[in-house]
């Protein structure tokens, strides 16, 4: 869980940055709520889905 945790703040802190030096380049404001949520919402997909994923694979070797 810890190693999920801390891939969610890397994947954060890259979609943030990233859309806010994209939203500096082509737009003429700053929208830092816009950026924080599209940042939140694939983070916390790809966080979940890594999850739910790594509990699956877990299962399925524990049967093997």
């Amino acid at each position: 869980m810890k190693r999920i945790g801390l891939n969610y703040l890397a994947i954060f802190s890259v979609f943030f940055v990233g859309n806010l030096i994209l939203n500096a380049i082509f737009k003429p404001d700053l929208n830092i709520g816009t950026a924080f949520s599209v940042a939140f919402g694939v983070s916390s997909g790809m966080a979940i889905v890594e999850y739910y994923l790594t509990k699956k694979l877990k299962k399925r070797r524990r049967f093997n």
